[in-house]
């Protein structure tokens, strides 16, 4: 099993919760429209930072452009959500809503072989795992 396969995700997973705290933090001095135009502007920094470092040719098409574009306005309401959710019910039940909700969605996508992977098939222990953390999100919510 590669490595950096299993800690990259546990790794993104503790950011979120942390990144999540920052967004409650800053939406306070920025208002939601700003922390999301500050944290854009970070995000678009470091990205055009590493194109510049790792792309020997970019290539700027109107399809890249639109799935950028379909990216940052996802990414603009996940963030607005994540924050606002939080600040409403708490970290515990928006961070176990959205792994849930991210769980599933990434097993349809797997499963249909969306967006380029290999299709992937379901078993019973995958189905099992699914049914387990959405019963630990009902738990969460609910207790």
């Amino acid at each position: 099993m590669n490595i950096a396969a299993v800690l990259l995700p546990v790794v993104a997973g503790a950011a979120i919760a942390l990144q999540t705290v920052l967004n409650s933090l800053g939406m306070r001095f920025l208002s939601l429209g700003g922390l999301i135009g500050f944290s854009g502007l970070v995000t678009s920094l470091i990205g055009f930072g590493a194109a510049a470092v790792f792309l020997t040719r970019p290539e700027v098409t109107w399809r890249a452009i639109l799935y950028a574009v379909g990216s940052g306005l996802i990414g603009a309401f996940v963030l607005a959500a994540i924050v606002l959710s939080a600040r409403m019910v708490g970290l515990g039940q928006t961070l176990s809503l959205l792994i849930a909700s991210q769980l599933l969605v990434g097993l349809l996508v797997d499963r249909a072989g969306l967006f380029g992977p290999a299709v992937q098939d379901f078993g019973l222990l995958k189905v099992l795992g699914v049914v387990l953390i959405l019963i630990g999100g009902v738990l969460v919510v609910r207790f």
